[in-house]
C-alpha cells in the first residue's frame, strides 16, 4: 500500500524508547494487573477529565456495558442511540439487557440528533447514549436538556473523541457517564486493548468497580453479578505516556484536517467534515461525503491509497435484528440510510505527509476531472 489508511509503525516510533523503559520497569517489578501503573492512570485521566473517578476496565465494549449496568438496566428498558455507529454500542445495550431504540443523526455533523432523540422518549427510556463520532461531540446542549427534563441518564461514548471539546468542556465532562476506549487506533491508544469508565459520581464509580470485577466488595466475596474486566499494567503504563504527548498529536491530527479541506475545497463532489460552532474536533477520522462513492474508492485503491468506510450498514439494517428475534425500535433514519451510501474515510494519522496528503487530494480532484494542486 503506497498510502495506508492508518499506521500505527509511524504514529508511535517517536516514543519507542519511553516504551521500552516502561516494559522493562513492569518486568523488574513484577507485578502485571491492578496495580501502581492502572491506578497512577486511572488518577492522571480523571484528572486531564476534571472529574472525580475514572475507572479502567479491559476494552471500550466492556466500558459502554459497565456503564450501562451501573445505571441499573433491567429487560425491557430502552437505550435511545445513533443508528449511525459503530457496531460495540447497540451490542452493549444488549449485552446490558436492554432494547436499543436507533434515533437520526443532524446530516450535517453525523451526529444523534436531538430532535429525534426527544420524538423517542417514552417511559420505557432508561438511558441516552450520546455516540461522539469522528472525534466531534455531539450536541450535548440540548441532549443535556432533554435528559434532565424527562430523568434520563446521559451516558457519553467517547471512544473516538479524546480530548474534543463542547463549549469548553471535554467530551465525557457533560454527562452523568462517560465511556472511553484506548484500542491501539484511537487517538489515545494502547498497544493492546482497554477502556475507561468516567464520572463524578461516588456511587456510581463504586458499583463500577464492584462490576468490573467479579462483584467482589471483599476478596471472594460477591455481592452482585460482575464480570472480569481488568486493564494490565503495560497497557496503563503505555498509555500515561501517551497521553503526555496527546495534545501535540491532536494539533497534528487538526493540521491534517485543514489541509485536506483546502486542497479539496473547490471540488463540489466531495462534503469535507463539519466542525460544529463552539466545538473543536480532535479528527480521529476524517470522513468526506463523496458522489460516486464506491468508483472513488475503488480508483483510490488502484492508486495504492488506503480508505475505509465508517460505517457501511446502519444499526436498523444489521442482519442482527431482521429476524425480529432481537426488539428494537427506530425513528425514520432516511438520513442515516442515505449517509451510509456515501461517506469515506481518507488516511489520517501523526505522521501522515504534507506530500501524501496532497497524493491523496489530487487523486480526488482527478478522479473527478480536475487539475492538481
Amino acid at each position: 500500500m503506497g498510502i495506508p489508511f492508518n499506521s500505527l509503525k509511524t504514529q508511535l516510533a517517536p516514543y519507542h524508547t519511553e516504551f521500552r523503559q516502561a516494559f522493562e520497569d513492569i518486568l523488574d517489578r513484577g507485578w502485571f494487573l491492578m496495580g501502581p501503573e492502572v491506578d497512577a492512570f486511572e488518577t492522571e485521566f480523571a484528572a486531564w477529565l476534571n472529574l472525580k473517578h475514572a475507572v479502567t476496565v479491559g476494552n471500550g465494549t466492556d466500558g459502554l456495558i459497565l456503564a450501562l449496568r451501573a445505571l441499573k438496566l433491567k429487560k425491557g428498558d430502552e437505550v435511545i442511540l445513533p443508528s449511525h455507529t459503530a457496531l460495540p454500542c447497540y451490542h452493549a445495550v444488549l449485552a446490558a439487557g436492554a432494547t436499543p431504540v436507533f434515533a437520526e443523526i443532524e446530516e450535517a455533523y453525523y451526529t444523534l440528533s436531538p430532535a429525534s432523540v426527544e420524538r423517542m422518549i417514552t417511559p420505557r427510556t432508561k438511558a441516552v447514549m450520546a455516540v461522539h463520532l469522528y472525534g466531534q461531540c455531539c450536541d450535548l446542549g440540548p441532549l443535556r436538556e432533554l435528559c434532565s427534563s424527562h430523568k434520563i441518564p446521559l451516558l457519553e461514548d467517547c471512544a473516538q473523541s479524546h480530548g474534543a471539546v463542547y463549549n469548553g468542556a471535554k467530551a465525557g465532562q457533560t454527562g452523568d457517564i462517560a465511556a472511553f476506549s484506548f484500542y491501539p487506533t484511537k487517538n489515545l491508544g494502547a498497544l493492546g486493548d482497554g477502556g475507561a469508565v468516567v464520572c463524578n459520581s461516588d456511587d456510581l464509580a463504586e458499583h463500577l468497580r464492584l462490576l468490573k470485577q467479579y462483584g467482589e466488595a471483599h476478596r471472594y466475596e460477591s455481592v452482585t453479578p460482575g464480570l472480569n474486566s481488568r486493564m494490565d499494567e503495560m497497557q496503563a503504563a503505555f498509555l500515561r505516556i501517551r497521553l503526555q504527548h496527546l495534545a501535540d498529536e491532536t494539533a497534528k491530527r487538526q493540521a491534517i484536517a485543514k489541509a485536506y479541506t483546502e486542497a479539496l475545497s473547490d471540488c463540489p463532489q466531495v462534503t469535507p467534515p463539519a466542525v460544529r460552532r463552539g466545538c473543536e474536533h480532535v479528527y480521529h477520522l476524517y470522513v468526506i461525503r463523496a458522489e460516486r462513492r464506491d468508483e472513488l474508492m475503488a480508483a483510490l485503491k488502484e492508486q495504492g491509497i488506503g480508505t475505509a468506510i465508517h460505517y457501511p450498514i446502519p444499526g436498523h439494517r444489521q442482519t442482527l435484528f431482521a429476524n425480529g428475534e432481537t426488539p428494537f425500535s427506530a425513528d425514520d433514519l432516511s438520513i442515516t440510510e442515505r449517509i451510509a451510501g456515501e461517506i469515506l474515510s481518507l488516511p489520517m494519522y501523526p505522521g501522515l505527509e504534507e506530500s501524501e496528503i496532497h497524493t491523496v487530494c489530487n487523486a480526488i480532484r482527478a478522479f473527478y476531472g480536475k487539475s492538481s494542486r
